[in-house]
Order: C-alpha cells, then structure tokens, then sequence
C-alpha cells in the first residue's frame, strides 16, 4: 500500500525531477502516493506548508527558512529537505538590447544600465516572484554590481513567474528575475533580452530543495527515506543528456495530461548539459558548502529579515552548521 503525500510545486522546468518521478511510476515503486498540486503563487506554496494544505514542497530556501520562522503566521519546522536545483534563474530586461551591463568595470555597467533606462523613460519596474526568494537577493547584487540604488533607481514587485512574459510583453514590468525556462522564453519571443543569470552572480546556488513537514516526515522515518530514494532517481534521471527529450516533451504536456504547460523550445534550451551559460542543474547533493546556503542567511541578514535569535533557530533546524558553542 503506498503512503500519500501532497507536494506543493510550479510550473518551472526545474520542477522536472517531481514531474518524471510521478509520470514515469518512481514515487510508486518507492511506496509514495504522490499528489503533485501546482500552485499559483509562492505565497499559496508557503501558506500550503503552514496550514496543512501540503505534506512537502519544491521551494527556494530563503521562503523555506522564512516560513519555517513564522512569517507566514506560525512557526513549523522545516529542515533543509533535500536539495533537487542548481541556478537557472535569469535577469531579463525589456526592450532592444544594449551592450553587456557585466564582464567589464563597474562603470560601463553603470552607464549601460543608464542608457537602458532612458530607453525606458521611466524608472524601471522589475519583477521577482517572491519577496523572500534566491531571485530577490541576486536581483540585488545584481543592480549593486552596476551601482544602481535598488530602492531609488528601480521599484521592484512581486509576480508569479509563469505571468511575467504577458505582463512583459504588455509593459506592465520592464524586466524580471525568474527562473527557467521563463527568462529564455522572453528572449525567444523577442520582448526582453538576457542580461545575466545566476551562472555569473551566484554560480552553483542552491536553487530548489523539496522540504517536508514534521508532520508528514516524523510520521514514518521510513518514508523520508523512499522519498529520498525517489527523488534521487528521479534527478539522475533528468541529469542524463539522452533523457533530456523525454524530460522536456513531459513539462511541455499540459497539466490535465501530467505535465506543467511550459513552453518546448525554451524548455529545450535550458536543460542540463545544454550549451547555453544559463541552464539548470540538478543536483542531489549535501548542503556543504557557501554555493548552497551561507550567502543567501548573509544576505537576508543584510537585508534585516533575519536576527541573531532567527541564526540560532536556523542551526537547530539544520540550515546551518555547525551549531553554536554555548
């Protein structure tokens, strides 16, 4: 009999290792039932996790850690989970394109970022999918790279990634961080140009990790083992080169049909071992290392949302370590 679990996701291409686990019977032969239930919105993701709409959830650590903290009304615990993505994300900006804003010193990254903006003729509004997300702190480091103030020179909103091209190509954003395959699909499209993508910024970041609950994960040790064994074939899987058709025809399905609607050709394009700079990685590796999560708790503590007493919790639950000495 196999045990259910409800995993919350959205349509993103480094959601694959989810998709090839259900569709190709992995999560059965491991003794899991999964649901697979595609969210709008980050924020319906995280709520998921706290109000027990989810059992566990393919998310960017820092709304994990976030979440875990209270910030979406109590505390719960998640842990590290297991690590699935690497990169992917891209900064994408509207219009025609200009000369790189990096590679070279910081002020012809300045005064190609200006130039853009007169394009513009207003101040740009660039989108990230959550507040709280690897693609809000590489958004900043991106703007502060080119010296651009991210609270005067741009206003920055939040958007669910999949609507980001039709808000793009109406003007209603002038640019987005996101991850694959959406900024790729704005390039083809010709309504926004690749400025960077995390392979320059944060190369090998952390991207997704699938947490689970207390609930779900301490109701049987044993479970948290088969779903560590499913995902990790699962992400074999769709690390392989002569997989990756089979990976892409089965994102591009449309969701009745066990797929996430994406987009084939853009899909094609940033899939493992592709030779475009900005494809993902799977990846199923430990949490070891400063590329998987020391930057981003630097980071969102010079961003104000983590205290002292936030670090402390963090050890207990396992994001960071080693513990501190008391």
């Amino acid at each position: 009999m196999s045990s259910a679990i409800r995993i919350g996701l959205l349509r993103l291409a480094d959601s694959a290792p989810l998709i090839i686990a259900r569709n190709l019977g992995i999560f059965e032969r491991h003794g899991l039932d999964a649901e697979l239930i595609v969210s709008p919105s980050w924020a319906n993701v995280a709520d998921g996790l706290v109000w027990n709409g989810l059992d566990a959830a393919l998310i960017f650590p820092p709304l994990a850690i976030m979440t875990a903290l209270g910030h979406r009304g109590r505390e719960i615990n998640l842990g590290p989970g297991i690590p699935v993505s690497r990169g992917g994300n891209t900064i994408v900006l509207r219009g025609p394109k200009v000369p790189s804003f990096l590679g070279g010193d910081f002020t012809t990254g300045q005064r190609n970022f200006q130039i853009w903006q007169r394009i513009l003729r207003r101040r740009p509004k660039l989108a990230v999918v959550h507040l709280y997300s690897t693609h809000f702190l590489i958004l900043i480091d991106f703007l502060r790279s080119i010296h651009a103030d991210p609270e005067h020179d741009v206003e920055i909103v939040v958007m669910p990634p999949d609507r980001m091209i039709d808000a793009l190509g109406s003007q209603e954003i002038d640019g987005f961080c996101a991850g694959p395959p959406w900024g790729t699909e704005a390039d083809i499209r010709g309504i926004g140009f690749i400025v960077t993508g995390s392979i320059s910024i944060r190369p090998g970041h952390l991207e997704k990790t699938l947490v689970t609950t207390q609930r779900w994960s301490q109701s049987s040790p044993a479970l948290s083992q088969a779903l560590k064994r499913a995902v990790g074939e699962a992400t074999h899987f769709c690390m392989a080169p002569n997989n990756s058709a089979e990976v892409v025809r089965q994102l591009s399905n449309s969701l009745a049909n066990g797929g996430l609607a994406l987009p084939p050709e853009a899909t094609a394009q940033i899939m493992p071992g592709h030779k475009t700079p900005n494809s993902m990685q799977f990846d199923f590796s430990a949490l070891d290392d400063d590329f998987s999560i020391n930057w981003m708790t630097q980071a969102m503590q010079a961003q104000c949302w983590l205290t002292p007493a936030n670090m402390t919790r963090l050890y207990e639950l396992g994001w960071l370590t080693p513990a501190p000495i008391s």
